[in-house]
């Protein structure tokens, strides 16, 4: 019988020790690999901590120096870029290859125009140019995530979680907010989404950034895709066909081989 996420998540905590630094009175933890390859920063989106790329991270921890980032209630894209900057200071580590999911593919570009010479290279994966592309989604309405308590906002998700069908997905979702991620840490990075403006041109050449998104997101509708391809015309553009939301999770042989390249 293959593993469940579940199992993959327990064996990767028995490998790897989560590590912990205080930036401007906030936390961030991170699980680093230590692989002999280069280094890949992995930023997770809305929902769940660092663990969230667990797939990648047993496949490929060995052969990348892999370092999955939970990053902290803190909904500014400058404060979020300036914080991983102090991280990767703690760690020793001088540039890597930035890769975010979803929300955090909108601020790891705000790392990318203020700390650009520690970038090797930056994928955004599933992500958005601004708040107005899932404005019609109604979990992304702006007066009402602006507005809601904390705690009202994580109950609610996970009832929508936990009323989904049962998936693997969904039960590592459950356990992440269930479990790892308080009600603070999820609001402040619903108010990350809604108060997104366009990132200004980033400088470092387009060569280096690839964008990356699934033809099967139910989150990123494709008019937003093709609005974010379009704002980095000269960048690779790397779609999958299937993956969803969480193609590290969904299709992790297409997720990784993208990393790889990206890597090498």
């Amino acid at each position: 019988m293959s593993a469940t996420l579940l199992d993959k998540l327990a064996d990767l905590e028995s490998r790897y020790a989560w590590n912990t630094l205080t930036v401007d009175g906030h936390e961030w933890r991170w699980l680093d690999t230590g692989g002999a390859g280069n280094a890949v920063v992995l930023l997770p989106g809305s929902v769940g901590d660092g663990a969230m790329f667990v797939s990648t991270l047993l496949s490929l921890g060995e052969r990348l120096r892999l370092v999955a980032v939970t990053y902290p209630a803190e909904a500014d894209p400058a404060a979020l870029a300036d914080g991983l900057a102090q991280v990767m200071d703690h760690i020793d580590l001088p540039a890597a290859v930035i890769v975010g999911s979803s929300f955090a593919a909108y601020w790891a570009q705000h790392f990318a125009l203020r700390h650009p010479q520690r970038v090797r290279s930056l994928v955004i994966g599933n992500g958005f140019t601004d708040g107005s592309d899932l404005a019609e989604n109604p979990l992304f309405d702006r007066q009402y995530v602006e507005h809601v308590a904390p705690g009202e906002l994580h109950a609610q998700w996970l009832e929508r979680i936990r009323s989904a069908p049962a998936s693997e997905l969904a039960l590592l979702q459950e356990v992440m907010l269930a479990q790892r991620q308080s009600a603070e840490n999820l609001h402040a990075r619903f108010l990350g989404v809604v108060r997104s403006t366009p990132s200004p041109a980033l400088p470092i050449p387009a060569s280096r950034i690839t964008v990356l998104d699934c033809e099967d997101d139910p989150l990123i509708p494709p008019a937003a895709r093709a609005r974010l391809r379009s704002n980095y015309p000269e960048a690779r553009h790397t779609t999958l066909e299937r993956g969803g939301h969480y193609p590290h999770l969904l299709n992790p042989e297409g997720y990784e081989a993208v990393l790889l390249r990206c890597a090498s």
